[in-house]
């Protein structure tokens, strides 16, 4: 028995997921956002994202959103758009390192950056800066033994990984004495 090609189309269209439909003031705020800074650009990146946007597109915004709240020292709300970009791509290993570094670096809460460094490592096996970031939160925890580790898986991965990085440097010496970094 065949199938008629009309009910085959119309399951797959089912199957497929359902794409954001990206109007004009969904695509003019996009252009907005990239054209704007400050406040203004963040706010033109937020509600174009509000509006819906073919992923592409999204995606370039999102990361836009990101350089303005940089840009504006809005730590707390970058780690909230890291938060749910996990969420959006929970498979990519660059989504976990970004929130991982701002839980890190931005917002100082190493313990809550090791899990979502972890999972990055997981997902990129052979990326050398995440196990860098996980040495250093390992490391500002006290725990020298795992940092080390990761440290040297690091450097095995990339030897010169720590070239230009005195502060890295010496986080990964502290580690290797089983020494706190001050």
């Amino acid at each position: 028995m065949s199938v008629p090609a009309f009910v085959l189309h119309a399951l797959l269209a089912a199957a497929a997921p359902a794409r954001p439909a990206e109007g004009p003031p969904a695509r003019e705020q996009a252009r907005r956002c990239e054209e704007l800074s400050g406040e203004e650009g963040l706010a033109a990146c937020r509600q174009a994202l509000a509006l819906g946007l073919a992923p592409p597109r999204r995606e370039a915004v999102r990361e836009l959103l990101a350089r303005r709240l940089v840009s504006l020292e809005r730590w707390e709300e970058l780690v909230e758009h890291f938060r749910e970009g996990v969420a959006l791509h929970p498979d990519r290993a660059e989504a976990h390192y970004r929130l991982g570094c701002a839980l890190l670096f931005a917002v100082d809460r190493p313990e809550e950056a090791i899990v979502p460094l972890r999972e990055a490592a997981r997902l990129a096996t052979e990326d050398a800066a995440t196990r860098l970031a996980l040495g250093i939160a390992l490391s500002t925890l006290g725990r020298e033994q795992e940092a080390s580790a990761a440290f040297e898986e690091a450097l095995r991965l990339d030897p010169g990984l720590l070239e230009g990085r005195p502060a890295a440097q010496a986080v990964l010496e502290a580690a290797r004495k089983a020494e706190p970094w001050p």
